[in-house]
C-alpha cells in the first residue's frame, strides 16, 4: 500500500504495518527510524504505525518504552519512588 503523496495522514488515515511490509515505492520520500529501503522500495522494519512528516517515512514501534511531554495527563498508582522518578502502575 502506498502513501498518498497528495493528502496529508491523519488519525483516520493510520497505517500499521508488519515486518517486510512494503510502505512506499515512490523515490520523492526519504527512510527513517524503522523502516529500511531495498530495489527502491520502503519497507517496515519494526512492527508500528506508519508516520510521515514532510518526507521522511519513519515506523513508530507498538513496543516502545512511554516518552512523557509536558502536558500530558497519566493516571496509574505510584509503587516506588526513586531520587529522579517514579514508578507508576
Amino acid at each position: 500500500m502506498d502513501i498518498d503523496t497528495e493528502a496529508p495522514m491523519s488519525d483516520a488515515a493510520t497505517q500499521i504495518v508488519t515486518p517486510g511490509s512494503a510502505i512506499t515505492s515512490d523515490p520523492a520520500f526519504m527512510r527513517g527510524h524503522g523502516t529500511f529501503a531495498e530495489h527502491g522500495t520502503i519497507y517496515s522494519s519494526v512492527a508500528g504505525v506508519v508516520e510521515r512528516i514532510n518526507k521522511l517515512v519513519s515506523v513508530r514501534s507498538l513496543k516502545q518504552r512511554y516518552s512523557g511531554e509536558i502536558g500530558d495527563i497519566v493516571v496509574g498508582r505510584i509503587t516506588e519512588v526513586a531520587s529522579k522518578r517514579w514508578r507508576v502502575d
